[in-house]
């Protein structure tokens, strides 16, 4: 427990106090690439919760590709299963704020097993998609016939990030994460330290998401990588 206890006392990341509530679930991310599309706020403002407010920077809205490896996710108090706990995930988001919180709203989540599908949507309660997602050595690749998204990217190398801006900050530190089930808002409360950061080469083959009015179709206005991130999950609060 160590490492939770460690995880638990680095809050400097954070905006807001850790939940009083013990946390549900633990996550380590590896090789997460984020990809950051800058855009007016008209094209996705109509398509968020209108109980939740679209977050902007310099008054632009931002939509983010994020793609990585989930491994030894698990439940509070129990091991990491082989199988269902490990494996890849893509989801686009962009970014919200309610009561003052900051957090991320997801316009897609994506896994490359069915199994975690259905557990992910029944236990945390996010809905996951079934996609192909496959590395090939240096080469991600994504399909999801069923939505029409595609992903086929090479990535090269990655090089340090000498100091983060405020935009990196306020696109990764990020520890919530907003929902609408049944015409209800939830908030997933989330802590992990701070992103370590690195700039990435990538070569991008083929990209299609649709993002309300915006497509994902160009090559991205930011870039960033990172190695691994442990984090800890909470369980679904219903906001009012």
């Amino acid at each position: 427990m160590g490492k939770i206890k460690e995880i638990l006392a680095n809050t400097d990341n954070r905006q807001f106090p850790l939940p009083q509530k013990k946390w549900k679930y633990f996550q380590e991310w590896h090789h997460t690439i984020f990809l950051h599309w800058e855009i007016p706020v008209y094209y996705i403002e109509e398509f968020i919760p209108k109980t939740i407010k679209l977050d902007t920077f310099n008054n632009m809205a931002w939509i983010s590709l994020v793609a990585f490896d989930v491994k030894n996710m698990r439940l509070r108090n129990l091991p990491p299963f082989p199988y269902i706990s490990n494996f890849h995930e893509i989801n686009v988001r962009t970014y919200v704020i309610k009561d003052g919180i900051p957090g991320i709203y997801m316009f897609s989540i994506e896994t490359n097993k069915l199994i975690d599908v259905l557990l992910t949507r029944v236990f945390i309660g996010l809905p996951y998609q079934k996609s192909d997602i496959k590395w090939e050595q240096k080469r991600l690749i994504s399909k999801n016939t069923e939505n029409y998204q595609s992903l086929d990217i090479n990535i090269g190398k990655t090089r340090p990030l000498a100091e983060k801006t405020a935009l990196d900050l306020w696109l990764t530190e990020r520890h919530a994460l907003y929902e609408t089930s049944n015409n209800k808002l939830y908030r997933f409360d989330i802590h992990h330290k701070e992103w370590e950061l690195q700039n990435l080469d990538v070569t991008i083959n083929d990209i299609l998401y649709d993002t309300g009015k915006y497509s994902l179709t160009n090559f991205p206005d930011r870039i960033q990588y990172a190695e691994k991130l442990e984090l800890l999950i909470w369980g679904k609060r219903l906001l009012d």
